[in-house]
């Protein structure tokens, strides 16, 4: 069948929103897997540790706080485009997984981030 497409016609389908959609659904589900091992790993080593935010000083903690804060909206904004469940019609669906992929993976980075900086600065 796709060898009497044109073109125009496979590129078409490649980017129609049910096809974004589904890979969306795919790299989603991976990005959070990854995400949560990666949390799995750094909590499991804190709680090892006998490390608490407390250790820091208190513009310290609160920082750190907020950068996972940050970090855990991020992961659920992953774990949600990873959903395969659609609210509303496929290009709803396919809008809004774009977006909360795209942000979750941000704030889930900028989360890290901060919580690192708050760690250096003790």
């Amino acid at each position: 069948m796709l060898e009497s497409m044109s073109e125009t016609t496979k590129t078409d389908d490649l980017m129609s929103p049910w096809v974004e959609v589904q890979r969306i659904d795919h790299t989603a589900g991976m990005w959070f897997a990854a995400a949560l091992v990666s949390v799995a790993l750094v909590i499991a080593s804190i709680v090892v540790s006998g490390w608490r935010p407390s250790d820091l000083s208190s513009t310290g903690e609160d920082v750190w706080w907020i950068g996972f804060s940050l970090g855990a909206i991020g992961l659920a904004a992953i774990g949600y485009a990873g959903c395969p469940i659609y609210w509303g019609s496929v290009s709803v669906a396919h809008h809004q997984k774009s977006i909360a992929v795209r942000g979750g993976l941000v704030l889930f980075l900028l989360g890290a981030g901060v919580s690192v900086i708050a760690l250096l600065q003790g």
